[in-house]
């Protein structure tokens, strides 16, 4: 679709006010489910439970709770800043004011939907920015150092800016011209053409961001021969894991926090914390990765992929209905219609289904932890892996106390204890 003039008309129902309201409904329910958590962080008396499963003294647990205690506040209010500047922007007219200006201020061409919308993301890019780094930065710099949870520095989280910035001027115009083009080409049936362009651009970065991008963040050096290696490499091989290489990441320049995982089309590579081999024994760390591996066995990663291909499709079938639609631009003030804006207005009117997704999809994720630990129970390593996560949540500071409306809206893991309850009805 090109740039279209719409003719001015009378708008008999706004799709404007319908967004405004789900921001603000929205906020609401998750400032409700927050001040629920809040409750659950407000306890001072460490309950038994926690004592005699994690073996943690009073102080520690009172540590934990005034971290996420802190950090859940600051979340809350920078929550409350980004929603009402985000209604200001729509209600103000300031999206169609943004676009107009294009042309006079980037000196763009008018007919151009690809050098407009180029300008309008530049625009947003920053105004988000000055919005998400100070508060990256005080959450980082401010909070998480207050509780020795973090080492990173000021240096390398500017560096770590830049390289972000780099990327997305690099990217960005790739993946806008791309994706104006596949919508223009694909004509009435452009959904099903999005559903390939987004299915390839899924596979793409899967090559792409963990042996290109991620190697600008972090170093990676191949896991020395030792006994680690060893049984991980004998694991593998029993299950038929194409494993093709072990390899150790400085995530600990960043953060004490611990985790694994692999990545490869075809043979794999699965990555350690340095964090993790530091504070695991062997036999924890192979429990830790089995679950990788159970994830991987059960395909999960595939299975992600078939829903998120799913959802891709309704997305864009529904989308059909509103991109030709004068109304949906006239009610957010625009006097022009092109693919990219009748994109960023739609995803916006698309934003409640999107939650109910996000609720599966984290539902789902809860789920194939519970399958990935039946795995690792299978092969004997239950134990380890109970004594592993309970090193991690301890080495991590983790939430102890959660509240279940919080846990069902926000987390994709089972709670530590949920966890360690499962795992021991399979012993």
């Amino acid at each position: 679709m090109a740039i279209l003039r719409i003719k001015e008309q009378e708008v008999s129902y706004s799709y404007l006010y319908i967004v405004v309201s789900y921001i603000v409904m929205k906020y609401l329910l998750e400032q409700f489910i927050n001040l629920r958590q809040l409750d659950q962080l407000s306890v001072k008396q460490m309950p038994i439970h926690i004592e005699q499963t994690l073996g943690i003294t009073q102080k520690q647990f009172k540590r934990s709770q005034r971290f996420y205690y802190d950090k859940l506040s600051f979340e809350m209010y920078t929550k409350s800043i980004k929603t009402a500047i985000e209604i200001i922007v729509i209600l103000c007219g300031v999206m169609p004011f943004i676009w107009e200006r294009t042309v006079t201020f980037f000196k763009m061409d008018p007919n151009s939907e690809f050098q407009r919308g180029l300008a309008y993301i530049f625009v947003e890019f920053l105004r988000l920015k000055l919005i998400d780094v100070p508060n990256n930065f005080y959450n980082t710099h401010v909070i998480e150092k207050r509780y020795d949870l973090s080492q990173i520095s000021f240096a390398l989280q500017f560096s770590d800016l830049v390289i972000e910035s780099a990327l997305w001027v690099v990217f960005v115009p790739i993946l806008l011209y791309s994706y104006l083009y596949v919508a223009e080409l694909g004509g009435d049936y452009f959904f099903i053409a999005m559903q390939f362009f987004v299915l390839i651009m899924a596979i793409v970065s899967s090559l792409v961001y963990p042996n290109y991008i991620q190697p600008l963040f972090n170093e990676f050096e191949e896991l020395k021969e030792t006994q680690l290696k060893q049984t991980i490499n004998q694991l593998a091989l029993r299950m038929n894991f194409p494993l093709e290489k072990i390899l150790v990441m400085d995530g600990s320049k960043r953060s004490d926090h611990s985790n694994a995982y692999f990545f490869g089309m075809y043979s794999k590579r699965i990555v350690l914390f340095d964090t993790l081999i530091n504070n695991l024994t062997n036999e924890e760390i192979v429990a830790v990765v089995a679950h990788e591996l159970g994830h991987w066995k059960y395909k999960h990663p595939y299975i992600k992929l078939f829903f998120f291909c799913i959802k891709i499709l309704i997305t864009f079938y529904i989308f059909g209905f509103y991109r030709d639609s004068d109304v949906v631009f006239l009610s957010f003030g625009f006097k022009e219609k092109s693919i990219f804006i009748g994109s960023a207005l739609f995803f916006s009117l698309f934003e409640p289904m999107n939650t109910l997704f996000q609720i599966f999809e984290l539902h789902l994720s809860r789920f194939f932890e519970y399958q990935a630990d039946i795995f690792a129970s299978n092969h004997g390593l239950g134990s380890y892996l109970m004594s592993g996560l309970i090193k991690l949540f301890k080495q991590n500071s983790t939430n102890l106390m959660i509240d279940p409306v919080y846990q069902w809206y926000y987390n994709s893991h089972p709670s530590l204890f949920e966890r360690l309850k499962y795992l021991n009805k399979l012993r």
